[in-house]
């Protein structure tokens, strides 16, 4: 009978043991997965970058010059064209929309509609669905050349099923209304020319991120 107390409180101490060290390996593996989960995080990012980088050197986007006096219809902007410079005191605006005629491929609900050097309009094309902007980014090149840093969109922006939401330069003018519009406080204009959208992939195809790319002249 005492042997086989001894016996239960020797089994009792080996499943002690190994409990403590199966604690351990467990530990261990959590902590590999959170680092192995950093590491893929700044894989990801640096997959984005560069393939940012590589479709900034091989797209072909045409910058769009100013025209003085040229008349414009009234159905200009409905068939997706530019409205030009009028008179020398008129402020001037360009208007496009989306379309072939500019090479910009559309993803999700987004397009723009609108596009000044003071201010861009984006536009939820969907009949139903809701559209965040918190995986979209601002880039700005001018003669080829990024002028500045990609900048995010504040998070939180959701425009609602057919609704725009205006992205204003930091100018006088500029309106911070919760829903409708933004800031972006890094760029005192947005210049002149070519905005298209379009989304970044990995390697695999997988979503990364969207962004906004605007092609201007000085």
């Amino acid at each position: 009978m005492l042997k086989l107390e001894n016996e239960n409180v020797l089994l009792h101490q080996e499943i002690k043991v190994l409990k403590l060290k199966l604690s351990r390996v467990q530990n261990n593996r959590d902590q590999l997965e959170t680092e192995l989960s950093i590491i893929r995080a700044e894989n990801d990012e640096l997959k984005t970058i560069v393939y940012t980088l590589e479709k900034r050197l091989t797209q072909e986007t045409p910058i769009l010059s100013p025209q003085i006096d040229t008349p414009v219809s009234e159905n200009s902007f409905e068939n997706g064209s530019i409205k030009s410079y009028g008179k020398k005191e008129q402020e001037p605006e360009f208007f496009s929309e989306t379309g072939p005629d500019f090479d910009s491929k559309w993803y999700k609900n987004i397009c723009i509609a609108k596009s000044h050097p003071n201010y861009i309009v984006l536009r939820n094309c969907s009949q139903v669905e809701h559209q965040s902007l918190d995986d979209f980014i601002f880039f700005r090149t001018v003669d080829g050349k990024e002028t500045v840093s990609g900048c995010p969109f504040p998070e939180g922006v959701i425009i609602p099923p057919q609704s725009e939401f205006t992205i204003y330069s930091d100018h006088p003018g500029a309106r911070n209304v919760y829903g409708k519009s933004c800031i972006l406080h890094r760029y005192n204009t947005f210049g002149s020319g070519k905005v298209t959208e379009n989304i970044i992939l990995d390697e695999t195809g997988k979503e990364t991120a969207n962004y906004i790319l605007c092609v201007f002249q000085e």
